[in-house]
């Protein structure tokens, strides 16, 4: 994770809270007005989604992890028929039928009311939603708790990341985020931080990007050393992917220390708009593609 997109979803929570609760409330209705015998696993779904209903509704991590407990001991209590039960769980909460456009509340709906422009896992690729008379697409949602583990968090808003294909296919692909624990972009602070190296002496570092050396590469690192930042970098190869754009980080450096120099040159008499010649809001740097890589540099800079 590298950029932090805390209540990200806080303009479509009530709605989805609304599709969400209904399909709870139908399937508890189903089962009780139902006659005769129930699928094996029919009757354990039941007391698990009762048991799990606030839960899976809430907006708060330590609810969504206590889910995932109860899902796992009702799954251990199954036994022999974990599987069907597991299944039934699968039938609930049915994330296909969510992606399917529709006028109803959809994927498409919900990803209309994302506040992110940007994929928090990496920040260099776009995640944002258009819909025109050509067509529409959206970011893909990573379930950051994966669906195919814990079926029951397969529509729970909070556990949904707008993100690219890349990160959320290529990379992530099956890690299991509960037991391998990641930096949650919608409930964790930020805590990757990019910085420019170069082979020789950190002293030669301005002259190594000066001359536009080869050996200049950007990098990232945690800000403070903990294992969901560790985890973060490896399994969405940051390190590696930001290598390839080291030019646009060289670019960058240069341009704004091109531009403090201008700035504080007496003998020009007209204002200088950094925003405008950067191209780059420091104060909005998560609207920005490479927005955090360029935010470390300029603070580096600043300094």
């Amino acid at each position: 994770m590298i950029l932090s997109v805390v209540r990200n979803w806080i303009d479509a929570e009530a709605e989805h809270k609304l599709y969400l609760s209904n399909i709870i409330k139908k399937f508890i209705l189903t089962i009780e007005s139902a006659c005769g015998p129930q699928r094996a696993g029919r009757m354990e779904c039941y007391y698990f989604v009762k048991d799990v209903e606030k839960l899976v509704l809430s907006h708060e991590l330590k609810d969504i992890l206590l889910s995932i407990d109860v899902f796992k001991e009702y799954k251990r209590k199954a036994g022999v028929i974990s599987d069907m039960f597991v299944k039934e769980v699968e039938r609930v909460f049915n994330y296909k039928r969510f992606t399917v456009k529709g006028p109803k509340w959809n994927a498409y709906a919900l990803c209309w009311k994302s506040k992110a422009r940007i994929c928090p896992y990496c920040n260099h690729a776009y995640a944002f939603t258009v819909q025109s008379e050509s067509g529409d697409f959206r970011p893909t949602l990573d379930h950051f708790f994966f669906k195919d583990e814990y079926p029951h968090l397969a529509l729970t808003l909070y556990n949904l990341v707008p993100s690219c294909s890349s990160c959320n296919s290529s990379l992530k692909g099956e890690v299991d985020f509960f037991k391998e624990k990641h930096l949650n972009p919608l409930f964790d602070v930020e805590n990757i931080e990019f910085y420019l190296s170069a082979g020789g002496a950190p002293s030669e570092l301005d002259e190594a990007i000066q001359n536009r050396r080869i050996d200049v590469l950007v990098k990232a690192k945690a800000v403070k050393e903990c294992s969901q930042s560790e985890n973060s970098l490896k399994t969405f190869a940051i390190n590696e992917r930001y290598e390839t754009l080291s030019m646009e980080a060289v670019d960058f450096y240069l341009a704004k220390k091109n531009y403090d120099e201008a700035a504080l040159n007496t003998q020009f008499s007209f204002k200088f708009d950094e925003t405008a010649l950067l191209r780059f809001d420091r104060a909005n740097y998560s609207r920005y593609l490479l927005g955090k890589m360029y935010a470390d540099i300029y603070d580096a800079l600043s300094r």
